[in-house]
């Protein structure tokens, strides 16, 4: 299944998604639960709204979203998504 960037970033923007994607380094898989929800990213996050966008706009095979587990950024390209659903409880 091929997942689309736009309903991806949507999502994100909304709530926590469980993404699943293999690694372009080594392929191997990884699960990740993310979100670009603004009241779940760092303070320092909201000064750079435009800079995330702007990422988006200049990148489009690649959606950078914060990693509620490790706390940091992480990105992944879209065409290696194999799974996106919303988790609950967050």
């Amino acid at each position: 299944m091929m997942y689309n960037r736009e309903d991806l970033l949507k999502d994100l923007r909304n709530e926590v998604v469980e993404v699943t994607f293999n690694k372009v380094s080594d392929g191997s898989e990884r699960v990740m639960r993310c979100t670009l929800k603004p009241e779940m990213l760092p303070p320092s996050y909201l000064n750079e709204q435009q800079m995330e966008k702007d990422f988006h706009q200049r990148n489009p095979n690649v959606i950078a979203a914060w990693d509620v587990q490790k706390g940091g950024w992480r990105s992944f390209r879209v065409d290696t998504v194999t799974y996106a659903q919303a988790v609950d409880g967050y």
